[in-house]
């Protein structure tokens, strides 16, 4: 009887820790995975479980953005209101650049009425206003469909510069646990990646295309030869003033901000409709260019930039006297003075070279209406395991080894394979973890003889052996067969792994009830 319980008690341990959970939702355990898996992406989890928590430097720092809104929204009301059948209302234009929308009748007016109802912005146009859903009441704290929390446009930067000091890791876990929180309150989320061009666009509004869009963040590489921020924000702004299922989505931009923007415009573009945050991580600088420097000397209104403005038109003057001069005296005494305006002209635009790189990636705060600037990670100390959190694994894998040694189950050798990649990682930076270190090798030996019985057919649960292909230890145990031929048996096999593949798929709304329901709680 205390067997038993023992057995029950750690099957508990393994069924319903996050950790298992959040490694089958991404993909990374069962049918779905991907042959080739981005770099450190077992860390992401760690980094999402330090940024969830406020008493890390790290969650106090993001709170305010990730947090907002659950502590900024009205209690909703009891009572279901009827569903507004209208997508549209009449409003007054609120921008000029609104004009092509009015109603059409309003053309017809005299020209100085309808030039004077413009210049008071007081024509009509009808607006797309999506409707007002409330959720029944109700004690679920898993799944709580909540439409006061606005719907989110992410641009997500994956250029080359978030490769380095391990951006990408972090970027990649702001937005995890962002599209986590999302997920429990069944919101509404759009994702864009950007680099040298804008990627295309993905949405998720239910539980699947939350998984797939949770994938595909995790999945992304930066490999991006620029970062055309400024396009990125202006075609987020397009597609929510041009689609009446975005009207109300804020814009989130996760970048390392090494992007020069133009401001003015922008803020035009948004006006008072469009809300922007952003977070930047490091402190990137560049050299400024030529094309910089012009740039910043006719947008700043500093005496050097209209001094250097002044001297370059000059300089064309004297250029093109220089090209109608009659006499040598008169072309030596322009060509002179032309060389003398270019070392002018040098040293100012020096100076404000070292303004534009010292303000370099400051345009997207001026944007912003939640700012976060997050220093590069340090992963001796991002990746430091606590006391605690060291605890807490070293059970969860004496637990899983319990019941593998007993049941010999193999969504048990999956589970060991996903939780021996991810300890591998984090042991890198945790060298004194001495108990994880001997866990990591009795992970190995337990896989290297289910292995062995696997191959030799020794084993039960030889028909259910997971192709996981990401991982050594379980690719190994996989398409290995005793003869040259597709036998009766290996065809049950085959149909027999369709079969777990459907189960399997089922299982994941499930398994993420049972993450959320944890996330929650520990709020």
């Amino acid at each position: 009887m205390m067997d038993d319980d023992r057995l029950r008690s750690a099957r508990a341990h393994v069924e319903e820790d996050p950790l298992f959970a959040e490694f089958e939702l991404a993909g990374l355990i069962g049918w779905e995975v991907v042959e080739q898996l981005p770099q450190h992406v077992w860390l992401i989890f760690e980094c999402a479980r330090v940024i969830e928590s406020t008493d890390t430097a790290l969650g106090a720092r993001l709170a305010p953005l990730i947090q907002r809104r659950a502590d900024n929204r009205e209690e909703p009301p009891s009572l279901v209101p009827t569903v507004a059948a209208e997508e549209y209302e009449a409003d007054l234009i609120r921008h000029f650049h609104e004009l092509p929308l009015i109603y059409p009748y309003q053309f017809l007016l005299p020209e100085e009425v309808f030039y004077q109802r413009l210049a008071e912005r007081s024509l009509w146009l009808p607006r797309p206003v999506p409707p007002r859903l409330y959720r029944y009441p109700t004690a679920s704290d898993t799944f709580a469909p909540d439409p006061r929390k606005q719907k989110v446009y992410i641009l997500f930067d994956v250029s080359r510069s978030m490769n380095s000091h391990w951006r990408i890791v972090l970027a990649k876990a702001i937005a995890y646990v962002f599209l986590q929180q999302n997920m429990r309150e069944l919101g509404t989320v759009y994702l864009r990646t950007f680099a040298e061009s804008v990627g295309e666009r993905f949405s998720a509004e239910d539980v699947p295309s939350f998984l797939e869009l949770i994938r595909r963040i995790l999945f992304a590489t930066a490999t991006g030869r620029g970062t055309n921020m400024q396009q990125a924000i202006e075609v987020a702004i397009d597609d929510i003033r041009s689609h009446h299922t975005l009207s109300d989505a804020e814009i989130l931009v996760i970048t390392d901000g090494a992007a020069h923007l133009d401001v003015e415009r922008l803020t035009e573009l948004m006006s008072d409709s469009i809300a922007l945050h952003a977070v930047k991580i490091g402190h990137e600088r560049i050299a400024a260019d030529p094309a910089m420097v012009e740039y910043y000397a006719r947008k700043l209104g500093t005496a050097d930039a209209r001094r250097l403005l002044d001297l370059q038109e000059r300089r064309r003057q004297l250029q093109l006297e220089l090209h109608h001069a009659n006499t040598a005296v008169r072309r030596s005494m322009l060509s002179h003075e032309i060389n003398v305006l270019d070392r002018v002209i040098a040293e100012v635009a020096d100076r404000l070279a070292q303004y534009a790189t010292e303000h370099f990636g400051t345009d997207i705060e001026q944007l912003a209406d939640i700012f976060v600037q997050l220093d590069d990670l340090d992963p001796m100390e991002a990746f430091r395991l606590s006391p605690q959190r060291k605890q807490q694994l070293e059970q969860l894998t004496r637990a899983l080894l319990d019941e593998f040694a007993a049941l010999h189950r193999s969504e048990d050798a999956e589970r060991i394979a996903a939780l021996l990649e991810h300890m591998r990682e984090l042991l890198q930076f945790n060298p004194d973890a001495t108990p994880l270190h001997e866990l990591v090798q009795e992970m190995e030996t337990s896989l290297r003889q289910w292995m062995r019985s696997v191959r030799s057919g020794d084993t039960a649960d030889v028909a259910v052996a997971p192709p996981t292909p990401t991982i050594e230890h379980v690719r190994m145990a996989i398409g290995r067969s005793r003869g040259d031929g597709l036998s009766f048996g290996a065809l049950l096999r085959i149909l027999w792994r369709r079969l777990v593949r459907w189960v399997q798929r089922r299982r994941q709304v499930r398994i993420a009830r049972i993450l959320l329901r944890r996330r929650w709680r520990r709020r």
